[in-house]
């Protein structure tokens, strides 16, 4: 994985690690309004997190959750004070030093924490640069450490066994640049969001199955449908195509969905893309509304394992949402051929809601 972006200003990096073998030992699930509430090893964690800045002053982190058996954090980067810092060198520090802190305490907390954090990170520093000297951006590409992809990593431990005495991180982790505030707004609205999302697929699994190769009489038997969430939406005789122009505002729409919220509320079921500025006001309105039900429609081929966004998250839950896909795995995804498959996808849409209405 080669991470292009300038050494420059400042830079926002989205950053995942998990323990090995997915042991739930940082911390437990409350409700959805709460954060998790941290058990002694994941209040380690967090010691480490707000050390971090004292060991890389040009580094800091801002947003974070801790999970039962992983961690998110938003890592600001100021390239200004360091050009040749490498967060995924600072993270590596970052589990040395709370791996230490377990190890010395059992996993407990010491006291004061905070001071055991910095000393541990200050120390977990001077031996990497001991032994291999300062790693940047550039060698760590070369394969000394290096990311890999969250959804490689395996199946969630922690049930049937207890875990090890002294867990490990997994030294993979998941890295994302944030270019933009949109992006950044949604990193930290994940981030937010991430317990409440954890607890909605642990209650509701059955509502987060992603089914391939659907059938259905309103469907087309010549594409391969894949979906999540609430499939007995395409049994409804109220399915109606939505669409709304991009050359509009949200504001130029607001009439016209005003009057699809209405509808929703009495029963109907809007199908959309949801991805025109009013589409997606529409999207929000529907949302806030406590019965309606709709169908999302995506113009790509959902992975084996999908993973719906925190908002969709939410709907899936209340059992209010279907996302569907008419591509198979293997779809050409390129932006080239985007506005392609949202016009086939709209039109498959249009085509489902006639069957729907005839009674097929």
């Amino acid at each position: 994985m080669k991470m292009q972006y300038h050494h420059a200003g400042k830079q926002f990096f989205f950053i995942t690690v998990a323990i090995e073998g997915r042991w739930r030992v940082l911390s437990r699930l409350v409700d959805e309004k709460s954060r998790p509430a941290l058990l002694p090893r994941g209040e380690a964690v967090k010691a480490a997190l707000c050390a971090l800045h004292g060991a890389f002053p040009c580094a800091t982190v801002s947003d974070f959750v801790i999970m039962p058996d992983h961690v998110h954090f938003l890592l600001i980067v100021d390239y200004a004070r360091d050009p040749g810092f490498s967060p995924l060198w600072a993270t590596h520090r970052l589990l040395d030093a709370t791996e230490m802190l377990w190890g010395r305490d059992g996993g407990a907390a010491p006291e004061p924490l905070n001071a055991a954090a910095a000393a541990a990170l200050a120390e977990a520093v001077a031996l990497a640069r001991q032994q291999h000297g300062r790693l940047t951006i550039a060698n760590t590409e070369r394969g000394l450490v290096g990311p890999a992809s969250f959804q490689q990593w395996g199946a969630v431990g922690g049930s049937g066994a207890e875990p090890p005495s002294l867990p490990r991180w997994d030294r993979r982790c998941y890295i994302e640049i944030s270019f933009d505030s949109a992006q950044l707004k949604a990193i930290r609205h994940y981030i937010r969001l991430n317990p409440a999302r954890a607890l909605w697929k642990a209650r509701h699994p059955d509502r987060f199955i992603r089914y391939s190769g659907i059938r259905h009489a309103i469907l087309d038997p010549s594409r391969h449908w894949d979906g999540m969430g609430n499939l007995t939406l395409l049994g409804s005789p109220f399915l109606y195509h939505v669409r709304l122009t991009m050359r509009k505002t949200a504001e130029e729409h607001a009439a016209e969905i005003a009057d699809i919220v209405a509808n929703a509320e009495r029963g109907m079921v809007p199908v959309c893309g949801f991805i025109s500025p009013g589409e997606k006001e529409l999207l929000r309105r529907l949302k806030a509304s406590p019965v309606a039900r709709f169908v999302k429609t995506v113009p790509f081929a959902l992975p084996p394992r999908y993973d719906p966004s925190a908002e969709d998250s939410r709907e899936l839950a209340a059992d209010r949402m279907l996302i569907l896909s008419g591509f198979p795995q293997g779809t050409p995804d390129s932006r080239e051929n985007l506005r392609a498959r949202c016009n086939l996808m709209n039109e498959l849409a249009e085509a489902l809601c006639k069957r729907a209405r005839e009674g097929a």
